[in-house]
Formats: structure tokens, sequence, C-alpha cells
């Protein structure tokens, strides 16, 4: 064999084409597998959306059915005494009583 410049030139040609469709091939073969990837995610997190949200209706119908039981015990009007109500109260007070000083001290 000849080892001249034409040779070598050739060779380096033919050798890059070569690498050329090679990378080209791996980048198919990586797209393809990155879009299987891809819709398998996806299938996977609609699958979990799905169920969650049926998760979230059980809950509201059992949550409606609960308070169902429950509504007749509670008396039209009144409010159960909650953390938040008795604070209301004491506010309700504290504010009555300022009223009462400020206008006892008017007078």
């Amino acid at each position: 064999m000849i080892i001249n410049a034409k040779t070598v030139i050739i060779s380096l040609i033919v050798i890059s084409i070569v690498g050329y469709f090679a990378l080209q091939m791996i980048r198919q073969f990586a797209l393809s597998i990155a879009l299987e990837n891809h819709q398998a995610n996806e299938a996977m997190d609609s699958k979990e959306e799905t169920e969650r949200k049926k998760k979230i209706a059980l809950a509201d119908i059992r949550a409606s059915d609960a308070f169902k039981k429950v509504e007749p015990l509670i008396k039209k009007g009144s409010r159960p005494s909650t953390p938040v109500r008795v604070r209301e109260e004491d506010i309700e007070k504290e504010e009555a009583s300022a009223k009462t000083d400020d206008t006892a001290a008017l007078v």
C-alpha cells in the first residue's frame, strides 16, 4: 500500500462520511429512546392524576355524607365554640369595655 497525500485525504474523507452517518444513526436511536421515555412518563402522570382526582371526589362525597348526618344535630343559626369564635368574643368584650371607659372619661 502506498501512503501519500492522496490516500491520506481520501481515507480522511471516507472516515468523516462514515462517522457522520454513524453519529446520525446514534442520534436517531437516542431520540427514539427519549420519546418512548417521555410517553411513558406522561402515561404514568396521567394515571396518577386520574387516581388523585378520584380520591378527591371520593373524599368530597364522604365529607358531604358525614355533614348530612351531623347537620340535623346542629341548631340553625348557632355556631360551634371554636378557638376563632372564642377569640372573636374576647375582642368584642374588650371593645365594649373600651367604649364604656371612653364614655366614663367624657362624663
